[in-house]
């Protein structure tokens, strides 16, 4: 039922869920929908699990009529919203997640801001909670004490929504962000709350579940890379077959100097023409891009120019002066001093820079616990270099099969 004082023009609201079973967090989300300050007209559930639970949404006990689709088969949750937004005939759509509780004045002040600025689109803005110490530390390394961009939460209209291309269907993860990044690129007025009014309950409570989480995430967000643009992909591996032909080119023409295919300083040349095109890509991302998702391309760029430096650092001595202590450019334990150096520089910037940017107290952080968060960051930035590897890998490969 919806507040009378309301334009009704803005009450004509379906909120769509996606769910596989999960029916007590289901039946929790339920009732902060009912507390709501503006109720919508119906709630729309899509639910793609193994278990059926129409036979709970077909009394009156509830106050906002429930409409229950079923999905035999596993709907990932870019499928099972763009079924929930087909089944609704209201003229505003707002999406919320499982795990993703709204505020009491949720709708309401959205439909506010939707006068109030004359938007489009009012995006979802999300604040991660923790209960736990180990969640806590979680949320100090990754998202913080501010509120995120999300796609649960966000306010649109059912027409406009199908003119955006809705979801992704085919990915597991990752779906909700490229829809963002492709929003913000299109020619809607879209604005974003400053203050969070929904907040996120899902955070891992386990060392494990969060290694699994993160490796599946970069996994399928890496496949959404590959998927959007196939020439990231063809430069993606151009750029490994360089990394690894270039350094030896002059080993596998041939004749060294006497080879007039000889390049003199062949792998300094490349190493700095790399790092030189990550710096361009990070001005340009900065000065002009509005995508919110990182190109492959440039991840993998930042690795094999990590991986350059690396191989230069170790063999340093080697090469620059030829094993001599007494050379000027002789640096004793340079190797080990660079991967302190690296190490402590991670840390820092992931268990103080980061943590106090997103509002995490520094009483949380200190006097040490923020060397477990700058740890514990650095773990996640590495469990997700496999993921994006295999991710691009099986996403470049298929594309390939279906080319032939």
């Amino acid at each position: 039922m919806i507040n009378s004082n309301y334009n009704s023009s803005y009450s004509d609201i379906s909120i769509v869920i996606p769910v596989i079973n999960q029916i007590k967090s289901l039946n929790i989300l339920l009732d902060k929908i009912l507390n709501l300050s503006l109720k919508p007209n119906n709630i729309i559930i899509v639910n793609s699990g193994d278990e059926n639970y129409s036979n709970q949404f077909q009394d009156n006990r509830f106050e906002i009529p429930i409409l229950y689709h079923h999905e035999k088969q596993i709907a990932y949750p870019g499928k099972a919203r763009n079924i929930g937004v087909h089944l609704s005939d209201s003229k505003w759509i707002a999406f919320l997640d499982i795990k993703t509780l709204p505020h009491q004045d949720w709708l309401k002040q959205y439909i506010q801001l939707i006068k109030l600025y004359n938007s489009d689109i009012i995006i979802g803005v999300t604040q991660f909670s923790a209960s736990n110490k180990f969640q806590k530390l979680i949320r100090a390394a990754t998202y913080g004490k501010i509120g995120h961009e999300t796609v649960p939460g966000t306010l649109i209209t059912k027409t406009l929504f199908l003119k955006t291309g809705c979801f992704l269907e085919n990915v597991r993860m990752g779906e909700d962000i490229e829809w963002k990044d492709r929003v913000h690129q299109g020619q809607f007025k879209i604005y974003k709350p400053n203050i969070p009014i929904l907040e996120y309950t899902g955070l891992p409570n386990k060392f494990i579940i969060t290694i699994k989480k993160y490796l599946i995430s970069s996994f399928h967000s890496s496949k959404i890379n590959i998927q959007r643009n196939i020439k990231d992909a063809y430069l993606t591996v151009s750029l490994i077959f360089s990394a690894i032909i270039i350094p030896k080119w002059n080993y596998i023409i041939g004749g060294w100097d006497n080879n007039p295919l000889y390049i003199p300083n062949v792998t300094k040349i490349f190493l700095l023409s790399t790092i030189l095109l990550l710096l361009l890509i990070q001005i340009f991302n900065r000065l002009f891009s509005r995508s919110t998702i990182e190109t492959y391309f440039s991840k993998i760029l930042k690795i094999v120019v990590f991986i350059f430096v690396t191989v230069g650092v170790y063999r340093w001595n080697a090469v620059i002066a030829n094993w001599m202590e007494e050379a000027i450019l002789y640096f004793p334990h340079v190797t080990k001093i660079y991967v302190g150096f690296v190490i402590t520089l991670s840390i820092l910037y992931r268990g103080l820079f980061k943590p106090l940017k997103r509002k995490i107290k520094p009483s949380f952080l200190f006097p040490f616990r923020w060397i477990i968060i700058g740890l514990l960051g650095l773990c996640l930035d590495l469990i997700k270099t496999p993921g994006y590897l295999g991710g691009a890998l099986t996403a470049f490969l298929h594309s390939e099969r279906k080319t032939q």
